[in-house]
């Protein structure tokens, strides 16, 4: 029987496991190509090292250990050192097995984090001027169907105008 048979994880593509002090102790094949790591290289790392917010990692590990279950979005960061936006849930099982399901953003939300994240004034340019076309799809399928994607995909753009604006200023 497969120790990780839990129907929470059942037809989740991105699934990680952890012991209590944060390593990885398991992951699916999709996992390691979502952040660029080997199988072998990922099991030697923590939660930490793939955090793009390192110093917040144990209060939000605590609290996920403390109440059983979490869920959002959580930035992870890519072997070359990109921001990977998930959305996730975890769980800490009856079993003791600490599990999350990941699930990557849509491309919008990777481009527009990139933008928000990127230093360097040349790169954040090419990437804010990226994003709004992605965005720009999504907004024509939201419109109708899912206000409160149009919004935040409206919100996005004007943030993206906004960062723009000041980069010319």
């Amino acid at each position: 029987m497969n120790p990780h048979a839990h129907s929470e994880l059942k037809d989740a593509k991105y699934v990680v496991f952890v012991d209590g002090s944060r390593r990885y102790i398991d992951c699916t094949a999709d996992v390691t190509n979502l952040v660029g790591y080997e199988r072998s290289e990922l099991l030697k790392l923590k939660i930490d090292d793939l955090s793009f917010n390192a110093p917040c990692v144990s209060e939000l590990f605590e609290k996920y250990r403390r109440y059983g279950h979490q869920n959002g979005e959580y930035i992870l960061k890519h072997k070359d050192g990109t921001p990977v936006l998930v959305h996730y849930k975890a769980w800490v099982f009856d079993d003791g097995c600490h599990a999350a399901a990941w699930e990557p953003a849509e491309e919008w939300e990777q481009l527009y984090l990139a933008s928000l994240l990127e230093e360097n004034p040349i790169k954040l340019r090419n990437k804010a001027n990226a994003a709004p076309s992605a965005i720009r799809r999504h907004r024509r399928c939201a419109a109708g169907q899912r206000p409160e994607l149009f919004q935040k995909l409206r919100a996005a753009t004007e943030a993206l105008c906004s960062l723009l604006t000041e980069e010319d200023a």
